[in-house]
């Protein structure tokens, strides 16, 4: 028999032990929630969510602020009151997702010179013209008016005619007036193309001079005044990064002197394959919003001399080079989509060097079937893949075909782009020319 004081001791015993093992409890409940839900294990399930959230297309993200309106809130949960006292993690997680997303301002008025970032994609759909440009090269009078015979669904062509020469700002002028006649008879449009030799340091030199930018945009205006010219095709290339806002703001005075003349103005552009990142010498949103077309050159993904060899412009790279052009804040509307007519024979050596030569979509499949070269189709690429012999090694050649074609006519329709671009008419095979304008309208059925 017990005494009273040791059953005293051991209820106290007792107690001291219950509220341990519920203090005990309470720790590791807390230390448990803590461990998931304030350590890494919540920063990465908001990192994922946030990176779940980005990939989402843009147009599915806006268009509706019914999440932001506060008239007659619903009132909090006793939970969702005791967790926002207590500074739970779960008590905002939309806050705690929203912070690893990068930080964004809100917009101000749009302005006139502010391109959109959500640009229609059914422009194309919309419109009743779509352009088919057709570069071509400086050539005879001759030749120039045969390569618009040879190719019907082109409807605007680009002769190389005009080049910046020196850094006062001459500009050489070989405008053929009988080409602009003949095209203006087969309701052709003529925007000839301007060219900057690839000469960064030229183009510097008149880029740093107000003088000479005057005189090379009196010249251009008076070219298309005099010659009756539809619109001019700037294709400046190697332009330096420090130029960057010194080009954009000649392509805007450029673009002022024109629209008196009712003259369209062009501006080629190389893809940047970088998402929502317009850091080269070209800001696509500031040359959107001062010129009519943007031209997305997307071609040259493996140019000639790379020592990696592959497909000229494959239809994933291409398809990638239109959704940055579009993030950056081109309106699609805007943009022609550049399509080459040409492809390169890569030549691998047995020492490991690789060499190439640049071949026209004519010529290619006769080129292989001199070598008995059996292609096989690339459908995650969309192009064709041939392979042969050579002396020193073999050759392999990346091609296009109709469906690479096809594939891309329909990235025009699908994003609601302006048109196309086709380098050039003088490496197009005519039966080619007609099956583009063909397939455009398959494209738009």
């Amino acid at each position: 028999m017990h005494s009273p004081r040791h059953a005293l001791r051991s209820e106290a015993v007792r107690w001291v032990a219950t509220v341990g093992a519920v203090i005990l409890l309470i720790a590791t409940g807390i230390g448990s929630t803590l461990l998931l839900y304030g350590g890494g294990s919540w920063t990465t399930a908001a990192q994922l969510e946030a990176s779940h959230l980005a990939d989402v297309e843009v147009r599915e993200l806006v268009g509706t602020t019914a999440y932001l309106r506060s008239d007659n809130p619903a009132a909090p949960s006793l939970w969702q009151a005791a967790a926002r006292i207590l500074r739970l993690p779960l008590a905002n997680p939309a806050g705690m997702i929203e912070a690893q997303l990068p930080g964004i301002r809100p917009n101000p008025a749009a302005t006139p010179q502010q391109a959109s970032l959500l640009a229609p994609i059914d422009a194309w759909d919309a419109a009743d013209d779509h352009v088919v440009l057709g570069w071509i090269p400086y050539d005879t009078v001759s030749r120039s008016i045969q390569m618009i015979r040879d190719n019907p669904g082109v409807n605007v062509v680009s002769p190389g005619w005009l080049t910046l020469t020196s850094p006062q700002g001459a500009v050489r002028n070989r405008i053929q007036a009988q080409v602009v006649q003949y095209a203006h008879d087969h309701h052709v449009a003529v925007w000839a193309m301007f060219d900057n030799q690839f000469d960064a340091s030229l183009t510097h030199a008149v880029l740093t001079d107000g003088a000479a930018q005057k005189k090379v945009i009196q010249e251009i205006a008076d070219a298309v005044r005099d010659n009756r010219l539809d619109g001019i095709n700037v294709d400046f290339e190697n332009v330096r990064t420090e130029d960057r806002e010194r080009f954009t703001a000649f392509i805007a005075a450029l673009h002022q002197a024109l629209v008196p003349l009712h003259a369209s103005l062009s501006v080629d552009v190389t893809p940047d394959i970088v998402f929502l990142r317009d850091d080269a010498a070209f800001f696509h949103a500031g040359l959107a919003a001062v010129s009519d077309y943007i031209v997305l050159m997307a071609y040259d993904e493996h140019w000639g001399g790379d020592p990696d060899p592959g497909p000229v412009a494959d239809v994933p790279w291409v398809t990638q080079s239109v959704d940055d052009l579009l993030g950056t804040g081109v309106p699609a509307d805007k943009i022609l989509l550049g399509l080459p007519f040409y492809t390169e024979f890569w030549h691998r050596h047995k020492d490991g060097s690789v060499s190439s030569t640049p071949v026209a979509a004519p010529n290619i499949q006769p080129a292989l079937d001199r070598h008995q070269a059996k292609s096989t189709w690339n459908d995650a690429l969309g192009v064709a893949y041939a392979k042969y012999p050579a002396d020193d090694g073999y050759v392999e050649v990346w091609y296009e075909t109709g469906e690479t074609l096809q594939r891309k006519l329909a990235l025009v329709s699908d994003r609601g782009l302006a048109g196309v671009a086709v380098w050039s008419l003088a490496l197009s095979d005519p039966s080619l020319g007609s099956g583009l304008a063909d397939l455009l309208r398959q494209a738009l059925s």
